[in-house]
């Protein structure tokens, strides 16, 4: 570690001829006998910008107001356009610049003195002497100011200055203006006269902007208007704002607020949907393209359209004649007796707990979704076996057009056929004779999109509109592994029964919960839960087959017995055990994927 250096102040009486001399040879022998640290580079720091006491111009965090070093990649100032008519609206646009010094030498000789100049925009001052005035007659001269190391300064810079007094600022012109602080170093050359440092801290005045994106459509929907775009050149591009209002405007009406005009926030996408509007009622739209610096570009050319009245998935069913009330009232009345949705959501919830009532399940199942090996215990032959944990992959259709007669279909009306559903399951083994029988749960997720009917002419909107589904399911499950563990036939077949709940909801076009209101205004959002039952037929295929010593090493690490894929064919009948009161997500299910042992 270097030691601590304080600055020495050294004051000479020179009374005889050649003294001068010898100070001189003085100081170079001190300057020898110093460490290199001593004559460090000069530099200044400036460590804040702010709006000035007396100014009324707020200088945003673009502008670079935190501490940074002149020349550096720290000094990083910027004035955009908007920024430039913010400057020319203000009284007086001054920002107070906070700076300190360190000189190069640690030997304090003499005070030392400082000149802080503005050259506009394109513009440029003498940097070679601390003079009070400057030959360049753009250049702004501060008064010279006597300072101390290490101590904090401040001057005011009028913004107007700095941008330029004639600038309109629709230029579209891109130009640095420069503040300097021109100080004395007389460390920097031991013996010397004063030695003018400058230091110059660039403002990028960018008063240019990309070109104007092109609206290339606007798509009415239920209370809302998709925009979509593009632009002339992307490398150019940074994000694009939307802006809306009830009549027509442009870039003065933005800029002065005569018109009444909302804004998206900064977007990256070429398209965006403005929620929240009234149908009927036309809006107009325009679009700007902004660049790195936030610098927009001239305003698109502008487009008007009106919201319009659209039905939903949910609305579209329900007016169709669907019976179900949505709102989710598992313990509704309306259920039947033989089939109560809340009975099956219980059984749910303590085939959970069963499942993960040993230690060794769980870890694993974390182990087996998050990939991480945790589960590795000392080297065995092999563990015991105490369950199964499954990944299912099927294409699930609900039945729900089959509560409808005739040409009423509103689910295929609406949506475009079968989704993927992904499933996990686990089960424990509560019986091991001929076979095993084990007490086992499942979760799936599934989830269809569509598009929603336009209410005045029945045809398909620009609309969106989801239905999701959650089946979770309490299972039975048999397994006859006899002719594996005798002969080793990698073959097993297996069956399921069990209880079913189908947690479900729609979303409208803007994606929010879908709503239906009755001839009462009695309104219903739409979700809700069925209950039913499901039998399951199967066949897994013993991989350990295919390479012993892996399957070996799987379980030694991570007790993982056997791994498997199979096949199943589902008879799934969720649909409130007949009851027409509740939305039928019946199907037929072909499923497969991987599953193991532990």
């Amino acid at each position: 570690m270097s030691p601590k250096l304080e600055t020495v102040q050294i004051e000479f009486a020179v009374n005889r001829p050649g003294m001068s001399r010898v100070i001189s040879l003085l100081l170079a022998a001190i300057a020898l006998l110093l460490p290199a640290s001593a004559f460090a580079v000069p530099y200044v720091q400036i460590t804040s910008i702010a709006k000035s006491s007396a100014g009324d111009w707020d200088p945003p965090t673009r502008l670079g107001l935190g501490t940074n070093t002149p020349g550096s990649a720290t000094d990083i100032h910027v004035v955009n356009r908007a920024d430039c008519y913010g400057i020319l609206g203000a009284t007086n646009p001054k920002v107070t610049v906070t700076w300190t010094w360190q000189p190069s030498s640690i030997v304090s000789i003499t005070s030392y003195s400082a000149v802080t100049k503005v050259a506009p925009a394109g513009k440029s001052c003498l940097e070679t002497s601390l003079q009070e005035t400057d030959t360049a007659s753009a250049c702004i001269v501060n008064a010279q100011v006597d300072y101390l190391s290490g101590k904090s300064y401040t001057f005011d810079v009028d913004m107007r200055d700095l941008i330029g007094r004639s600038t309109t600022c629709g230029e579209s012109s891109e130009q640095d203006a420069t503040v300097y602080i021109l100080v004395n170093d007389t460390g920097t050359t031991v013996g010397s006269t004063t030695q003018v440092v400058a230091f110059k801290l660039r403002f990028f005045v960018d008063l240019a902007g990309p070109t104007a994106p092109t609206v290339s459509s606007i798509s009415q929907g239920n209370k809302n208007l998709r925009i979509n775009w593009s632009h002339a050149d992307e490398t150019t591009v940074a994000g694009s704002y939307v802006y809306w209002a009830e009549l027509p405007f442009d870039a003065t009406a933005i800029r002065e607020g005569t018109v009444t005009v909302s804004h998206s926030s900064k977007l990256t996408a070429k398209e965006y949907q403005i929620k929240g509007l009234t149908n009927g009622k036309k809006y107009y739209v325009s679009v700007t393209a902004a660049d790195a610096n936030d610098n927009e570009s001239d305003l698109s050319l502008q487009k008007a359209a009106s919201p319009i009245p659209v039905y939903d998935a949910w609305q579209y069913y329900k007016n169709a004649g669907g019976e179900e009330e949505g709102g989710f009232a598992p313990c509704s009345a309306q259920r039947v007796a033989a089939g109560p949705s809340w009975l099956w959501l219980a059984l749910a919830a303590v085939a959970v707990v069963v499942a993960l009532r040993r230690r060794k399940s769980g870890l694993l199942l974390v182990i087996l979704v998050a990939g991480v090996a945790a589960n590795a215990g000392e080297a065995r032959a092999a563990s015991p076996e105490t369950g199964a944990i499954e990944f299912h992959f099927s294409r699930y259709l609900p039945q729900i057009d089959d509560a409808f007669s005739g040409k009423t279909k509103p689910y295929a009306d609406i949506f475009s056929g079968a989704a993927w559903q992904l499933s996990l399951a686990s089960d424990s083994k509560v019986w091991e004779r001929f076979g095993t029988l084990s007490l086992g749960f499942s979760a799936g997720y599934w989830s269809q999109s569509g598009y929603g009917r336009e209410q005045a002419t029945g045809s398909a909107s620009t609309d969106t509109t989801t239905l999701s589904i959650v089946p979770i399911t309490l299972d039975l499950v048999y397994r006859f592994d006899e002719l594996e563990k005798a002969w080793g036939i990698p073959f097993i077949p297996y069956a399921k029964l069990g209880g079913v709940y189908g947690l479900w909801w729609m979303r409208d076009g803007v994606d929010n919960l879908a709503r239906w209101s009755d001839a009462n205004g009695k309104s219903k959002e739409a979700m809700g839960g069925t209950g039913g039952w499901h039998a399951t037929a199967g066949m897994r295929f013993l991989l350990d087959v295919l390479e012993p010593m892996a399957a070996r090493s799987f379980d030694i690490e991570m007790g993982v017995n056997h791994s498997y894929l199979f096949a199943e064919y589902q008879m799934l009948r969720l649909n409130d055990f007949g009851n027409k009161k509740s939305l039928n997500l019946s199907a037929d299910l072909f499923s497969f994927g991987i599953a193991f042992d532990y």
